[in-house]
């Protein structure tokens, strides 16, 4: 299965949101029709992390913490499946927007603000984030992270998508 990175889907409601400073799409090309449903998807990237990703993430909370940002610790799975199912909030991510083949979810720190979006698109998924920056923190930071992100981003796509028999 080949993750690789893509234009913003043009349909997509988070190719078109406005004063974002950083975006990045990655899709998944399936090979035959699937029924997938984006909350779906959006729980499976929250919680099932591979062991080496949960290690990453509780590093960057014990190095961002001091800062006063907030720590993503472990996910409630019943309470992120509720808010994607009622469009609300869980822990530190709120549901941005929702369609049948589209869930947004926005991560709002003092530093910046994210949204990632799955987008099913017939036989193609799509992963997208967008930042924006809240300020001089927040360009500092994902600057460090970047190279990260999208190591991270590409990872868990594909382990998501081979755990569901693609």
């Amino acid at each position: 299965m080949k993750i690789e990175k893509s234009p913003l889907p043009e349909n997509s409601a988070a190719a078109h949101y406005p004063n974002v400073d950083y975006s990045d799409s990655f899709r998944c090309r399936l090979p035959k029709a699937a029924a997938i449903r984006p909350d779906d998807l959006m729980l499976a990237f929250w919680t099932t992390m591979p062991g080496w990703l949960r290690l990453l993430f509780r590093v960057r909370n014990l190095l961002v913490k001091p800062f006063g940002l907030k720590t993503g610790e472990d996910v409630d799975t019943e309470a992120l499946r509720e808010a994607l199912e009622t469009g609300g909030s869980c822990h530190i991510m709120s549901v941005a927007e929702k369609t049948p083949r589209e869930t947004v979810i926005s991560l709002d720190d003092k530093h910046l603000k994210a949204w990632l979006s799955v987008y099913v698109e017939e036989r193609t998924v799509y992963l997208i984030t967008l930042v924006r920056y809240h300020n001089k923190l927040g360009v500092a930071y994902f600057t460090l992270i970047r190279p990260f992100h999208k190591l991270v981003v590409k990872s868990l796509f594909r382990s998501v998508m081979q755990k569901r028999g693609f």
